[in-house]
């Protein structure tokens, strides 16, 4: 029980009135949920430079803003690319020379390789409305952290090249997981019609991964050794917000 407690009582402080400097006062930023989905383009850096390009990402999310217009969010992605920039090495042991995959009827296979990608982040973030328009929006700096798995999705687009179907394509496809840190400089406008609702976020992620699979074909055993890699991520986010209870006012009688 004392765990649970000490577990609660963050998430009540942020919603009291003393972190907005206003008490029983009606003009105050508004509590709601938000749900939302969102898009966004990403640049990776770092180890992944040589496997990975740029990417894209769609995804949902739920948040909680509290009357301190901090926000409590969780979202999940699903991360997708181009081709890879080095595919000719993602294959080499069963490409031809010329970057070609002999299929069963003698004939060059068509072989796409993409990223693929998930993952899921829950963050808290602080808004300051006297950077906007309205007290429940503005500029915001958040932190968050998260887990997600990595590969390259591998295409075999008629089924008719058994080197990289089946048990052997994950023999190629550089599965990963791990954790991350996440930062980000937002703004958020939630109109006072309720109408238009939308953020936009430069994020820059940490992420350490770990290669899953016991074997790489083109080059033989995978290193157990942590991988620090980067993302830099421009997102935009859509919501419908729910909002809860009305605002408090008082009368006084002379």
């Amino acid at each position: 029980m004392k765990a649970l407690y000490y577990l609660i009582l963050p998430i009540l402080f942020l919603d009291s009135p003393y972190l907005s400097g206003q008490i029983q006062n009606s003009n105050q930023p508004d509590r709601m949920w938000l749900l939302g989905a969102q898009a966004s383009i990403n640049i990776p850096a770092g180890d992944w430079t040589d496997r990975y390009a740029q990417s894209f990402s769609i995804g949902a999310n739920v948040g909680r803003k509290f009357r301190s217009n901090f926000m409590l969010s969780l979202e999940g992605e699903y991360l997708f690319g181009g081709e890879v920039p080095d595919r000719q090495n993602a294959l080499r042991n069963v490409f031809t020379e010329n970057g070609n995959l002999i299929n069963t009827t003698g004939n060059y296979a068509v072989v796409n390789i993409n990223q693929s990608g998930t993952h899921f982040h829950l963050s808290l973030e602080k808004i300051f409305a006297n950077t906007g328009p309205n007290l429940n929006s503005g500029l915001g700096l958040g932190l968050g952290a998260g887990y997600g798995f990595y590969w390259l999705n591998i295409d075999n687009v008629n089924n008719d090249s058994p080197q990289i179907l089946d048990e052997y394509k994950k023999g190629y496809d550089r599965l990963s997981s791990g954790f991350s840190l996440r930062q980000n400089i937002s703004y958020l406008y939630l109109s006072p019609n309720h109408m238009i609702n939308f953020k936009v976020s430069f994020e820059i992620s940490e992420i350490w991964t770990r290669d899953l699979r016991k074997y790489y074909y083109p080059t033989g055993l995978l290193s157990s050794d942590p991988q620090l890699n980067f993302m830099y991520s421009l997102k935009l986010k859509w919501y419908i917000p729910i909002y809860l209870g009305g605002k408090k006012e008082e009368y006084y009688l002379d």
